[in-house]
Formats: structure tokens, sequence, C-alpha cells
């Protein structure tokens, strides 16, 4: 028997923790006697209060040991091997120890042992962030390939988190025999992951035997469903739906033959739900509403049939949206009444959009409050409650159930987001509540007694500071106080990590914690930033959303820094205002990108005659929409506040809308935290010119 299994036992690791929350292995046999399945404590049964330093420490960092700077850089040199060596030769249950313990556990390097993991998982409970070892281990087990029963023994009762995992346990579960148990885990992630090609190729080399030509064609349109046609096409073939991809593809490419090789699917797709997707596609691609709206009242009623309901619902929405672009409010709402959406941010957006539609379409406040209240049963985020808060006050107005000024309140209890900002102009409340939480000496002596937190000072101290950002995020994921909350975002920024100061508080506050000045910290855009040109808390704004401050950040589209300027842009300004142009200092120095970055924006704001909404849309989807969708919509400037809210529903591109209410509402916040005086309302009627 190998090591991991002689490792496991030894360790005596126990199962029944996780087993009580994993998915059970089918009619699985008894792990061998003496060896212990891998069990790792999920991180949602670790109670916030534990404090995982069984003795108080200073909050001075003592020197850093050079065993541990060793051992941290020998992981950096990829070499796990010599990490574990030297972690090995420190003293037990001592500080280093646990950190070398924990990075190399994280660290994803192969040549990490499962065993080693595993250990990890025990040596180191109570710290933040360990549920990610299940799948660490998985992975190693795979890479070490132990004899079959280990494996099972490694498992025990508990299904695979992980594809390596997966194919691991079923090679194991086809040596014992069992290939009916292998199949339904191989089958599983075939139909539902996203793979790269080579592990395509490993699976069909070693697992073929259990995938039948049904496989193959749902595998098609897992990737279809994801646009990855040619990725697909592989699968169409051994599915033997070769017309089915190839008049699919030709849809998704908008290629003129789409039509006819639609129409010449082979006929025992007729009634397939990828078939009926495509057809739903092609129609919707041509602006067909009304036709396609039909065909979407045959979806099957089985949600596993659709196999993506988020596509599906997609699908709807943007239907449903072009049906009310030309009026047709009653059948856009049964669309999205009827909606498939499975995943909680897509059923917020579902249930929207049916009350949207019942009130201002239907004008039937009833109905819509019955979808607004909706949205409070499936999502507790400050920005979807706000909304359904905001707009069930809205139709309590209009006649329905409830009071409108309780339901403004309860808005209003969410003064960082855009609704709940235009909830207190309603009550109207002039100020925002943003104020920074303090931290008690309790709060303080309760935070530096977690090792974890001690780990980071360590870590920070030995040069390998970058790798303590993921102990910050989980311990955002984790603590309870707001205090302590507060004092590891200020330790983030005095490491100069800004946009991991804001990570932080952004976990925190989309937990429901009543820290919402957290979730918008100031500091990262320098004294020395010329930002006149849109001012600071609108410089703030655009930044937090842009590149969630990082100041080195660079889009796939090649935009840059702080505020996410494309260098030829960032030249055009530069050159409009006498700044020496530099890429490299785009990314490199925060204070000149947000200099030629407040320029750009302040003449977007001049070109749109001082609206802030058409300016933000222009920097997110490009100027060449803003008049594209006022000639759709008309234009809102000069419109009542609540015209406003509804052309900004209207903005057809749901990543546009949403950023367009997000830099509003940090535009508000920003404006309070550096000492003016927000007023939404204000600001979206007139823009710039009342500001």
């Amino acid at each position: 028997m190998k090591r991991a299994v002689l490792i496991f036992s030894a360790l005596g690791l126990a199962a029944a923790a996780w087993s009580s929350v994993a998915a059970p292995l089918p009619d699985s046999g008894t792990p061998a006697p003496g060896v212990k399945p891998l069990g790792f404590v999920p991180q949602t049964s670790v109670p916030e209060s534990i404090m995982t330093g069984a003795i108080p420490r200073s909050t001075t960092v003592a020197p850093v040991s050079g065993s541990l700077k060793a051992g941290l850089d020998a992981l950096s040199s990829n070499n796990p091997q010599q990490a574990i060596s030297i972690r090995n030769g420190m003293g037990k249950g001592t500080l280093d120890r646990h950190i070398l313990t924990w990075a190399i556990a994280v660290s994803g390097i192969k040549g990490v042992p499962s065993y080693e993991i595993a250990g990890a998982a025990q040596e180191l409970k109570g710290w933040p962030g360990l549920s990610k070892l299940r799948a660490n281990s998985e992975r190693a087990l795979y890479d070490e390939n132990p004899d079959p029963a280990a494996v099972l023994a490694a498992f025990g009762d508990t299904a695979p988190e992980t594809t390596p995992g997966a194919m691991i346990l079923s090679r194991a579960l086809v040596s014992a025999g069992k290939q009916a148990q292998a199949a339904k885990y191989i089958r599983k992630v075939w139909r539902s992951e996203a793979l790269d090609k080579e592990t395509e190729d490993k699976i069909l080399t070693e697992f073929s035997a259990l995938l039948g030509a049904a496989d193959h064609k749902a595998r098609m349109e897992y990737l279809m469903y994801r646009g990855r046609t040619a990725q697909a096409k592989r699968f169409g073939d051994m599915g033997q739906a070769q017309s089915l991809h190839k008049a699919w593809s030709a849809v998704a490419g908008k290629a003129a033959n789409a039509g006819a090789l639609l129409n010449g699917v082979d006929s025992k797709w007729s009634k397939d739900p990828g078939y009926l997707f495509a057809r739903i596609e092609y129609l919707r691609k041509q602006d067909k509403y009304v036709e396609a709206a039909k065909l979407l009242g045959q979806m099957p009623s089985v949600r596993d049939a659709l196999v993506n309901s988020g596509e599906w619902w997609n699908e709807q929405r943007i239907v449903s949206r072009g049906l009310v672009d030309q009026g047709q409010f009653k059948e856009a709402y049964r669309i999205v009444a009827n909606h498939v959406a499975t995943n909680p941010t897509d059923i917020v957006e579902a249930e929207f959009h049916a009350g949207w539609y019942a009130l201002r379409g239907l004008q039937d406040p009833a109905t819509a409050e019955m979808h607004f209240r909706k949205i409070l049963q499936v999502s507790n985020g400050p920005i979807s409650v706000s909304r359904a808060w905001y707009w069930l006050g809205r139709a309590a107005e209009a006649g329905g159930p409830g009071k409108s000024s309780e339901f403004y309140a309860k808005a209003a209890n969410f003064p960082s987001t855009f609704y709940g900002q235009l909830a207190a102009e309603k009550l109207g409340r002039k100020t925002l509540n943003v104020s920074y939480p303090s931290p008690s000496a309790e709060d303080r002596q309760r935070l530096q007694s977690r090792e974890a937190v001690q780990a980071i000072a360590r870590l920070e101290a030995a040069g390998h500071g970058w790798r303590a950002a993921s102990l910050y995020l989980a311990l955002a994921e984790q603590l309870q106080s707001a205090g302590e909350l507060a004092i590891l975002t200020a330790q983030a920024e005095r490491s100069g990590n800004h946009h991991l100061s804001l990570q932080v508080g952004k976990i925190a506050y989309s937990r429901g914690m009543d820290v919402a000045a957290l979730a918008f910290p100031v500091g990262v855009i320098p004294s020395n930033a010329n930002i006149s040109g849109s001012g600071k808390a609108l410089a703030y704004a655009i930044a937090r959303q842009e590149s969630a401050f990082n100041p080195a950040a660079v889009s796939a589209a090649n935009a840059r820094g702080l505020l996410q300027l494309l260098p030829g842009t960032a030249k055009s300004v530069a050159k409009r205002h006498n700044i020496t142009y530099s890429a490299d200092k785009l990314t490199a120095d925060a204070g000149y990108n947000a200099t030629l970055g407040a320029h750009y924006l302040g003449e977007q704001i001049d070109a749109f005659g001082g609206s802030y909404i058409l300016t933000f849309i222009a920097y997110n989807a490009g100027p060449k929409r803003v008049p594209e969708w006022i000639a759709r919509y008309g234009d809102p400037r000069g419109k009542s506040i609540n015209e406003i809210i509804d052309w900004i529903e209207r903005i057809p591109f749901p990543e546009t809308r949403n950023y367009v209410q997000r830099v509003m509402e940090n535009y508000e916040v920003y404006k309070a935290r550096l000492g003016q005086t927000p007023d939404i309302e204000r600001d979206l009627i007139g823009g710039r010119s009342s500001s």
C-alpha cells in the first residue's frame, strides 16, 4: 500500500464532519480497515469565536526567522519538498510552522502530497479559508495515482468535488469492478464541466467505455450554450448530432445561411431543446421578438432538459425587452413571469423584470408587489434588497399593498446603494450614514489573538505579503465584528494595497455587515493628482468600479490602470492637456492615471451636456451607444426622476445598466465621505450643472 494510505491512517483523519455535508458515494463499500477516509471540516462549521492562537501574542512582529523565509522562498521556486523539509525542522505548534504548513497546503503546486494537505486541514483548525484544501488534496491524489484501495479509502463515502477527483475515484471504481458508480461521476463531469482539450482527451482515452452517444451530444450542448462552438464540434460528431451542431454554430456566428441550416437539421432533433434554443436565438438576432416569444412558450417544463437555464433566461430577458420596446408589455410580462432562472442572481433579475413590467407597463401594482417580494426571498445582498424595498414602495404608492413610507425606510437602511439613496430622497433625507466603524480595545485584542492575523504580519515581514491576500479575504468572509473588519482593512491599506482593502470591505458589506464605509475607502488617489476635470468624488466612483483600486490593472481590452484608460485615449488626452505621455506610467503611477482619467471624464461630461448618466454609459459601453439609446428611448436629460429611473432600467445591456447604477451610488457615497452634500435625485436630473 502506498504512503498516502499509511499517512491517512497515522493522522487518523476523521471523515465524519466532511461526510455530513458531502454527497455520498453511491453504493460505496466500507473503507479498508485501519484506513481513515479523507475528511475536511467545512469552513462554515468553524465558529467565528474560536481563537486559533492558544497564547496571545504581542502586536510587535518578531524578526522573521531564516527558516520561514527560506521555506516560503522554496515554494516560490516551485520546490515544495524543500519547503516541507524546512517546515519539518520547525518546532511543533509554533506560528512559523503553521504559516509554512498553510502556505504549502494552499499553494496548489504539483508535488505537494495529498497527505500533507490533509494534515494541514487538521493542524490548522480554526484558520479561515481552509475549504479550498479539499480540492487541492483531490488534485494531489490524482497526480500521485496511488493504488485503488488507497483512493477508495481516501474518499470514503464522500463524492469528489473536482474533475481530477472524479477521474481518480472513477479509475479506482473501475478497478474494483464498479463501472456503474464510476460512470455516474464521469458522466457528471462530461455533461457539466468546461474542461480543456487535454482533459477531454484524457477522459476519452481512459473512460470512453463509460460514455455513449447521448453523453457526447450532451457535452456538445453544454459547450454550445457557452459559445464554445469549435470545441463542441467533435462531440456533435460523436453524438451523431452533426446537423444540429452545424446549424447552431451558424446561428451563433450570424452566418448568412443559418436559416437554411436550421431548416436542414435532422428530423430526429425537431423536438430537441437545443434545436428550439437555436431557433429562438436565430429569430431574436433578427429582432423578430413576437416569433421568438411564441417559441419560448414551447420550452420544456423540466429544468434539467434545458441544460443551461441561465442562457434560457437570458433569451427570455432579451426577447421580453424587445417586446417592451414595441409596447407589448402583456406578452413581455408573460415571458418573464414564467422564467426558468435557477441561479439566485438570475432569479432576482427575473422577478424584478416581472414586477417592473407589471407596475410600469400594466399598471398592476398588486401583481408587481408579489414579484418584488420574491426578491427578498432569494437574496440578502444590499443591492438586491434595497432594490426590492424601493420598488415595493413604488408599488404601494400606485395603490398596491402596504405603506410606501415603511418600504422606503427599509430601502434607505442601505445608504450605499442606488435604490437605498433614492428611497432616502423619497423620505426627505439629505445625508448618508457611511460613518467609519470605531474599533474597541476588545476588537483589537480579539483580532490580534487570531493566529491567521499574526500570520499576515509575518508573511508581510518575510517579503511574501502577496501570499497573505487569501487570508485577508477569508477573514472578510468570517469575521463578525465591524471593529475587527475596520482594523483589517486599515492593515491592508498600510501595506499599500488599496485594492485588497476594498475587496475586504466589499466582501464584508455584501454579507450584510454594517460596514458600508469599509467598502468605500479613500486614499488610493495621490494628493498630487490633478483631478479637477471630474472632481475627486467622481474619480473615486469611477476608479472603484473600473479597477477596484488596482493601479496595475489591465483589462482584456487593454484598458489600463486606476481609471482603466485605453492607451490611445490616454495619449490623446495627454496631448490635449499638454501632459507628457507615458504608457508605462498608466499602470505604474496612480496619480498620473487619475490625472488623465479625470481630464477625460471632464471632457465626456461636457460632451453630454453635463449628464452623468450619459457619461457613464459612454465610459462603459462606448460613446456611440449614447445617441443609439437616446433614439430608442428618448433623451433622459430634463426628465422627472421617475422617468429617469425607468430610462436607466431600459438600458439593454445588463453590464452597462448595472454600471450606471453602481457608479452613481459610488459618487454619492464619496461625496459624503469627502465632505460634500450627496443628492442623487439632483445629480440624476441635473448632472454636473446641479452639483
